[in-house]
């Protein structure tokens, strides 16, 4: 399928927001990477770099969010948190440790200049925290303590991924995905 200018912007702005921010993230970078002429970006998005941004978390998000729900589709356990936190190891050494997540980085940057950057990036963490929550539902815990712990999952491998991009080195992801199998062993009964 062929991607719509729009959706061209979309795409390589959430790359440009995942590996450089939101004050990393150029309008004539955006328009180069898509392969369209910088007017266009305005006829696209006419408000600019903050409407390109909250589109490109958002769609990222989205397609986060369905990676998620395959990742847990048979539950959290040892092998679909190993994949989870692998994806990003992968991700960080494929890209030299530059690409980190579209919806984190531009969090610690742009949701402090704009309301509708920390909305869309707060929205995308709730739709990728919620399939991890509901799979913990299904295997017994209740809805508190399901989401509280889909919430500390999301977070520690947010986490990870920033001392993943300063060390160089997958060991963070690896640590943090085996203390999650830890704490998930001592909160979910076993089957």
């Amino acid at each position: 399928m062929v991607a719509t200018p729009r959706q061209r912007i979309e795409r390589v702005a959430a790359d440009i927001l995942a590996r450089d921010g939101y004050n990393g993230m150029g309008l004539k970078a955006v328009s180069d990477a898509a392969g369209l002429p910088y007017g266009s970006i305005y006829h696209h998005f006419p408000g600019g770099k903050e409407d390109i941004a909250v589109a490109a978390i958002t769609a990222r998000g989205v397609w986060i969010t369905g990676l998620i729900e395959e990742c847990f589709s048979d539950g959290v356990n040892r092998a679909s948190l190993h994949a989870m936190f692998a994806f990003m190891a992968d991700r960080l050494e494929r890209s030299e440790w530059l690409d980190g997540c579209a919806v984190g980085t531009p969090t610690l940057d742009g949701s402090s200049e704009s309301a509708r950057i920390r909305e869309a990036c707060n929205a995308a963490f709730d739709s990728m925290i919620e399939p991890i929550a509901a799979a913990l539902r299904r295997q017994g815990l209740r809805r508190n303590a399901a989401h509280d712990l889909a919430t500390t999952i999301m977070a520690t491998y947010e986490g990870a991924m920033i001392l993943s991009r300063a060390q160089h080195s997958r060991a963070p992801m690896k640590i943090a995905a085996d203390s999650m199998i830890r704490l998930l062993a001592a909160m979910v009964p076993a089957r």
